[in-house]
Parts: structure tokens; C-alpha cells; sequence
């Protein structure tokens, strides 16, 4: 046997030849499998400058392969190639004298694991939350396109020339029209033995009413003509009825941001319910009613159909001193339709108007029940020829 490396026994060139030609890449998959001289747990390396006997791979490649990955055989120091073992780990090709091929000691290294996962359950998150905002969105239009704002109307100061044509009317005219045209006017209703209504210490007249609504949009005019000759008005501004509703946008005005004073009684306008929102008829609750005025709703409105916070009732409504009440409107909205409402106050100036037959002598039943609650005051409306026509035909004493 040899003693020293220049002892070495020497290769053919066939045995040459054929190492070559079995040599190649492989993968890391199946050098786990097949490479031969695999270490055991803790087993010392080789000494020697070249690889260990029996074709093992040096530690570099042996790790190379545990790892996955794929590494052609290096040039590395002098000396013959290292021979890949076949699958057998030994066999025909294997050269004279190499030790047989060993499986390694354990089983091979799993993969690390892969990120695609985590990224597909990001992308199919994100696609969600983009859907949810898209729909959001869409959500959002299709509410906006429900309150068109073409049903809403803008309120404005009333025009100097209409409030005063409207808060002026000339004795001269309530007293031609009288009770106007009787067949077209539906008036009031006169209690008896009813707890007199009162506010801040005088005969009350409470009134609830609707912006949306075309009947409060008439009976307006009756109360802006027959109160202004108790008190005064500020604040009141301009409205139109429901584009949507029965005798649409009848011009008229709105109680909201009004006050009214007088030194004979005291009123209590409520504007309940607001404009429409959408073509459906849904009106918002914009008034607000105490709980004593709830009450009086409940006992002298029960005949409407209309579903409120205080049960069934029907707009205007109208309570003078608990001894007049008017359900309902005093004239058909209709005649005021498709009037500007310049055109509207302008004619109160006579009595020869039909309009001004209706509007009037529905004040002048108004006037009427107001003197019968507080005292006949003041004489020269209570006494007038006009309200006198109106208290006679109600049976009232003023």
C-alpha cells in the first residue's frame, strides 16, 4: 500500500473519461437523495485538501444541497473531479474501492416557506375594501338622487310691497266681502264649556301647520290678513307648497323664523312639518308641541289622517281660546294655483276679486272668533260690518 500522496494508485484514462462523463448539476432535491458520504450528525469532516474518499461532497456543496439549490461542481483544488453516486449509492459506476453511498442521516430540510399566501390574502382583502367603497359611494348618490333639491324652496324676506298688501288690507274691502263666497268656504267650529286657552296671561290661539302642505299654504293668507289687525308680524318669510302635491307650489309664506305680537291675545304658529323630501310625500318634523299642546291635538283634532308624534291629525289646525276650533282648510288651494305671489296680494286691495272673497271672508271668521275670546277688542275691528257679518253667521256674541 501507499504511504504518502505520491503513492497514490494510478487512474486509467478510461476511468478518467468515464468520471467525466458522469459528472453533472443536479439539483438540490436529488442531491438529498443521492449524494454519497453524507455525514452523520457531528461526524468530522475528512482531512486532506481534496475531497473526502468515497466521492463525498465538500461541506460548502453538501449545505448547498440541503438548502434547495442548484450548484455546478467547482473547479476547487488540484485533483480528481468527485463523482456523483448514482441512486443506488454505489453500483457499475462507481470506482474501485469508494465506499457505498449512505442516505443521509435525516430526513431533507422542508422548503422555507413561501409568502405568496399572505400576499393573495392582501390582494383579495384590499379587492373587498375597494368594492366596499365603491358601493358606498354608489350608496350615497342614489340617496342624494331620493332628495332632489328641485322639491326644496329656498325662503326668502317677504317683499316689502307684498307684506305690505298682505298686513294691510282696507277695512273697506273686510267690510264688502263679509263672509265672502259661503258656498266655497268651510267655516270654523264653535265649542262650548271648554277650559278657556291662554298664553303668557291673554286668550291663546294656537296653529299647526305644514311647509309642504298646499291647504296651509292658502289658509296663510287668511291668518296673515285677519291677525294683522290684532298685531303685528316680523320675521315672516316666503314659501311655496309641495311641487308634488295637490294645487303645486302655491305661493304663500312660512311661520318658521316669524313672531307675532299683540296686546289682545297671544299665538303660538307651529310650523310641524317641513318641506318635501322626496317624491314619496315624506316630510320631516321640523315643529316642536309641548306636552299641553299635544293634548289639544289629541282632543279637538282627532278627526285627521295624518300620523304625527300626537297621533292622527290634519293640517291646518287651528284653536282659538279652546271655544273656536278649525280642522281642516277654510278655502280649496287651487285657486291660488299657478299665481305669483305679487299677484295674489295685489288683489286684497279689492273686493271684486274672487280670491279676495275667499281669503277675506275666511279672515273675517278668524277676526270673528278672536273677539269672541278676548273681550270685543279692539272695537273698531270687532265692531266692524265685515266681522260682525261672520261672528252672526257663527252664532257668536262679540
Amino acid at each position: 500500500m501507499a504511504n504518502d500522496a505520491n503513492d497514490k494508485p494510478q487512474r486509467s484514462a478510461a476511468d478518467k473519461e468515464r468520471s467525466r462523463q458522469l459528472s453533472r448539476a443536479v439539483s438540490g432535491k436529488e442531491a438529498a437523495r443521492t449524494v454519497g458520504g453524507a455525514r452523520k450528525p457531528g461526524q468530522q469532516a475528512p482531512s486532506g485538501r481534496g475531497p473526502a474518499k468515497g466521492g463525498g461532497r465538500s461541506q460548502g456543496e453538501a449545505q448547498a444541497g440541503r438548502n434547495g439549490q442548484t450548484r455546478s461542481p467547482s473547479k476547487g483544488p488540484k485533483g480528481p473531479r468527485p463523482a456523483v453516486a448514482g441512486a443506488s449509492g454505489g453500483g457499475r459506476n462507481a470506482r474501485p474501492g469508494q465506499r457505498p453511498a449512505r442516505r443521509p442521516a435525516g430526513p431533507p430540510r422542508r422548503p422555507a416557506a413561501r409568502t405568496g399566501g399572505s400576499r393573495t390574502n392582501l390582494f383579495i382583502w384590499g379587492s373587498i375594501a375597494l368594492v366596499v367603497v365603491i358601493v358606498g359611494i354608489f350608496v350615497g348618490l342614489n340617496m342624494a338622487s331620493t332628495k332632489p333639491s328641485a322639491l326644496i324652496y329656498k325662503a326668502e324676506p317677504v317683499p316689502a310691497t307684498v307684506l305690505s298688501d298682505v298686513t294691510h288690507v282696507p277695512t273697506s274691502v273686510f267690510n264688502a266681502v263679509g263672509t265672502g263666497i259661503t258656498s266655497a268656504i268651510h267655516p270654523p267650529t264653535v265649542l262650548s264649556g271648554q277650559t278657556p286657552l291662554e298664553f303668557t296671561g291673554k286668550p291663546g290661539a294656537f296653529a299647526l301647520l305644514g311647509e309642504y302642505c298646499p291647504y296651509c299654504a292658502a289658509e296663510r293668507w287668511a291668518i296673515i290678513t285677519s291677525f294683522s289687525r290684532f298685531g303685528s308680524f316680523s320675521g315672516l318669510k316666503t314659501m311655496q307648497s309641495s311641487p308634488v302635491d295637490y294645487a303645486p307650489k302655491t305661493q304663500t309664506f312660512t311661520f318658521r323664523t316669524a313672531k307675532y305680537q299683540s296686546p289682545y291675545f297671544s299665538a303660538k304658529l307651529i310650523e310641524y312639518f317641513g318641506q318635501d323630501y322626496n317624491k314619496t310625500g315624506a316630510h320631516h318634523v321640523i315643529g316642536k308641541m309641548t306636552k299641553a299642546e299635544q293634548k289639544l291635538v289629541v282632543k279637538y283634532d282627532h278627526t285627521g289622517t295624518t300620523s304625527s308624534s300626537s297621533g292622527s291629525l290634519s293640517i291646518p289646525f287651528m284653536d282659538i281660546g279652546n271655544q273656536v276650533v278649525n280642522v281642516g282648510v277654510s278655502y280649496t288651494p287651487i285657486v291660488l294655483a299657478n299665481l305669483t305671489r305679487s299677484t295674489i296680494a295685489s288683489q286684497l286691495s279689492t273686493s271684486k276679486s274672487d280670491i279676495t272673497k275667499l281669503i277675506i271672508g275666511s279672515s273675517n271668521y278668524l277676526s270673528a272668533s278672536i273677539c269672541h275670546v278676548d273681550g270685543g277688542k279692539p272695537g273698531s275691528v270687532c265692531q266692524s260690518a265685515g266681522v260682525q257679518a261672520a261672528a252672526k253667521a257663527l252664532k257668536l256674541h262679540v
